[in-house]
């Protein structure tokens, strides 16, 4: 199998958000891809085999998950690189099918049905991550179910991840953003993200929480043009990794329909991994 290291949502060389896509012409066991996703200790690591619609599996080092941005448009990008996929295809994750689109510079993927999930207690994430809250916190799912915070100040965070952790496998998300808005011609948005309940304490830059802060923006009424919404989220400054997203929310009488994330992928490192690594 062949190991490719990306940095997705990148703004230049070993920026935004490392990623390993490892491709071969098949995939290896599940306990054995999450022990390979636990020794790299990346946010994600995507697993892919060939098809007509590639096959991905996502794993953070804890857990697989069904289905996440920033490998997804990684892996996008590595695999029309590698000729798996032409300028724009579907690729299959556990969580569904997903359009995605690359070019040499980046790729993008669309996700339809953004939903809304209730609400979390805003005060109660505020006090895991030392922040003051402004307003309520709600239940986003762009692929993963995350909360939305906004706050006061993105500096000087405390995040209480064994909290976080126990709260959100509680109450079924995933993640926190906790996010700075600045409005303009078109909004920019500057995250940061805890994902500790499936393994990454704090991520560098996060497509499905972008598209999830896209979704929740448009809802609440935000736009940039006739029944869509430009947002630019700034993610991973905090953590010496400066990434950007691009956000496009394609919205309807009753809400966002679809979302599509994207951005700058740079490769890192390409290389072949052990049989033995991979066998089950």
């Amino acid at each position: 199998m062949d190991f490719h290291w990306v940095d997705v949502f990148a703004t230049g060389p070993l920026t935004g958000n490392p990623l390993a896509v490892i491709t071969g012409d098949g995939l290896p066991p599940a306990d054995r891809m999450q022990a390979i996703a636990a020794e790299l200790g990346l946010s994600e690591t995507v697993f892919a085999a060939p098809g007509a619609v590639p096959r991905l599996r996502i794993f953070t080092p804890e857990a697989e998950i069904p289905m996440a941005g920033h490998p997804l448009v990684g892996a996008a990008w590595v695999l029309r690189r590698i000729g798996w996929i032409g300028d724009d295809a579907t690729v299959s994750a556990p969580g569904g099918v997903v359009t995605v689109a690359a070019d040499e510079a980046g790729a993008r993927m669309t996700r339809t049905g953004p939903s809304h999930g209730g609400h979390a207690d805003a005060g109660a994430i505020a006090e895991c991550l030392g922040a003051r809250a402004m307003g309520d916190a709600p239940i986003w799912n762009a692929g993963l179910p995350q909360v939305m915070l906004e706050v006061d100040d993105l500096h000087g965070l405390a995040a209480d991840h064994h909290a976080l952790r126990e709260r959100g496998r509680e109450e079924g998300w995933a993640g926190v953003s906790a996010y700075v808005l600045r409005d303009g011609l078109q909004p920019v948005a500057e995250v940061r993200h805890f994902a500790a309940p499936i393994g990454i304490p704090e991520d560098p830059v996060t497509g499905s929480a972008a598209a999830a802060l896209g979704a929740h923006l448009a809802a609440r009424g935000l736009r940039t043009g006739d029944g869509t919404l430009h947002l630019t989220v700034l993610q991973g400054h905090h953590m010496g990794r400066a990434g950007r997203v691009d956000v496009l929310v394609d919205v309807g009488p009753d809400g966002p329909r679809a979302v599509t994330v994207g951005g700058q992928v740079v490769p890192v490192v390409t290389g072949t991994t052990f049989d033995g690594l991979v066998a089950g």
